[in-house]
């Protein structure tokens, strides 16, 4: 049993450290995306889908190990569990304000192209007789002159 706990607490460590690299990237990857810097946007988004495998590599095995101990072993664990929780938290805020700003300016930038050249479709309904908004198509413009 000695070798799990002592598993336990590496795996903790693994997991607290790799959350704090992903509070950190979501920040960035927030920043990248307000100034519309589309090449750091898309490192981050790469370091931040990499960091979330290898947490969740850890996080299976964790809770694996979990299982398998007492509550008398896992009771000197429970504030760094109480503070992985916490960062998990704040990743999970971060995501959401990510994904408002996001959907935001798409819904935003939908508008105003629909504005700008509207499109004579006829309306759709759903099976249940709710008028669903079309969607645009794309446009391609030419600035080649």
């Amino acid at each position: 049993m000695n070798s799990l706990v002592a598993e336990f607490s590496l795996i903790l460590k693994n997991e607290d450290k790799i959350l704090d690299e992903l509070k950190d990237k979501q920040s960035l990857m927030r920043r990248a995306l307000t100034e519309k810097n589309w090449d750091e946007l898309l490192k981050c988004m790469d370091s931040v889908n990499a960091l979330f495998a290898d947490f969740q590599e850890f996080d299976v095995r964790r809770d694996e190990i979990q299982q398998q101990l007492g509550r008398d072993e896992l009771k000197p664990f429970f504030e760094a569990l109480a503070s992985m929780r916490s960062k998990l938290l704040k990743c999970r805020v971060e995501n959401q304000v990510i994904s408002n700003y996001v959907n935001v300016t798409r819904k935003f930038i939908a508008e105003v192209v629909e504005k700008a050249l509207p499109q004579s479709r006829n309306k759709n309904y759903t099976k249940t007789g709710v008028l669903t908004q079309p969607q645009t198509s794309s446009v391609l413009v030419d600035v080649r002159g």
